[in-house]
């Protein structure tokens, strides 16, 4: 399936993102690959599979509440600390007013 520019614009519109040249040309084409894979998997016959995983029956194990580490045992292992808790770098910079 091919994608017509206003697909196109309004799938920029919803990641807002502005593409240009070969990058626009290579996600059209990505995104038509994509959804001819799609198309192709809804004509798959599934008759007469079921539908849950949870009808044939769960093979995980059974939600059980265990013994962990303790939070002091845990916090003397991390590199650095602070008031209880694990003390990282700062990810997102801020201007200081």
């Amino acid at each position: 399936m091919k994608l017509t520019e206003d697909e196109l614009r309004h799938i920029e519109q919803l990641a807002r993102v502005s593409l240009s040249g070969e990058s626009r040309e290579r996600l059209k084409a990505q995104l038509a690959d994509i959804v001819g894979f799609v198309q192709k998997l809804q004509g798959v016959d599934t008759s007469g599979i079921e539908r849950s995983a949870a009808a044939a029956g769960s093979r995980l194990r059974d939600d059980t509440p265990e013994a962990c580490l303790e939070r002091d045992e845990v916090l003397a292992e991390a590199p650095d600390q602070e008031e209880g808790f694990f003390k990282v770098p700062a990810v997102i910079e801020t201007e200081e007013p």
